[in-house]
């Protein structure tokens, strides 16, 4: 029923001595935005420190350069669009092919002509058999198409939550299982509703997730998550124990830099934490 080191294992690869990057996939963040520009960082960062082989960014030109300077590890494409839009998809499909999964939304916005690619990208993703994670205003853009939902993980908190079913989720994880398995069973995804007690289910699994705390109910933390789910989809996790694992590892290096800084933690400060956390999985 509760996440642990099971999940984790079962998504962790081994490394041999004659390993290389494209032994450990490659993940496609698609998203930022003039105001949302730190947000595909922190998921493109969180995916390295997890462990994927090949990391690159798609955001629009006004915000690239921004998320560039984040880090020389990151890999970078300007779109041609100030925000994401249609006209960017003959950039984003070749990227997409050669990607082995998608990480959709971290800071992506939601303007008019987002919320008109959004559904193009995620149907794109879905005929080249490529695992994706939609998150953020990815999330409220594909509101009104569910059905698109099918074969992704999607990691909405309650609020977003509510604008996909309709209704305020319930507080307590007990009252959660049978509303998200019904919604997950429903449309074909494995949904994580974030939380106290994280739920992650494919209508059919259930594991709920205890590891957190109170330090990480701050801005960016969502995008940390995606990351780490991407980097094991990019890897060929099964989608259910990706999310399972993901959130678990999440929490980890929540409470690992909570016991250090206590109520004053960043998302940044979980990126830098997963390597401590998640060293005790190495095989070789």
């Amino acid at each position: 029923m509760f996440t642990g080191v099971k999940e984790v294992k079962l998504v962790s690869k081994v490394r041999n001595p004659y390993s290389s990057k494209r032994d450990f996939g490659s993940l496609l963040v698609v998203g930022g935005s003039d105001v949302y520009s730190g947000a595909p960082a922190l998921a493109a960062m969180a995916a390295l420190r997890t462990g994927v082989g090949l990391t690159s960014v798609a955001a629009p030109k006004t915000v690239a350069d921004s998320i560039r300077s984040y880090s020389p590890n990151l890999i970078v494409h300007p779109l041609r669009s100030d925000v994401v839009s249609p006209a960017d998809l003959p950039i984003l499909i070749p990227l997409l092919t050669r990607a082995s999964a998608l990480v959709l939304g971290p800071g992506v916005g939601l303007d008019s002509q987002t919320k008109q690619a959004i559904p193009l990208i995620v149907a794109k993703a879905e005929e080249l058999q490529k695992p994706v994670l939609v998150d953020a205003d990815a999330l409220r853009a594909l509101a009104e198409k569910k059905m698109l939902f099918k074969n992704a993980v999607i990691t909405p908190h309650a609020g977003e939550f509510k604008a996909l079913s309709g209704g305020e989720p319930p507080l307590t994880w007990r009252d959660r299982l049978p509303v998200c398995k019904k919604f997950a069973a429903e449309y074909s995804c494995v949904l994580l509703l974030k939380g106290k007690d994280t739920v992650v289910t494919d209508g059919h699994r259930v594991k709920v997730n205890r590891t957190g705390n109170p330090a990480m109910a701050t801005g960016g933390m969502g995008d940390v998550l995606s990351g780490i789910i991407g980097a094991f989809l990019a890897q060929a996790a099964d989608r259910f124990l990706a999310a399972a694992a993901g959130a678990y590892i999440h929490g980890l290096a929540g409470d690992r830099v909570y016991g250090q800084k206590g109520f004053h933690i960043v998302a940044s400060d979980l990126v830098e934490a997963l390597p401590d956390v998640l060293k005790r999985y190495d095989r070789k």
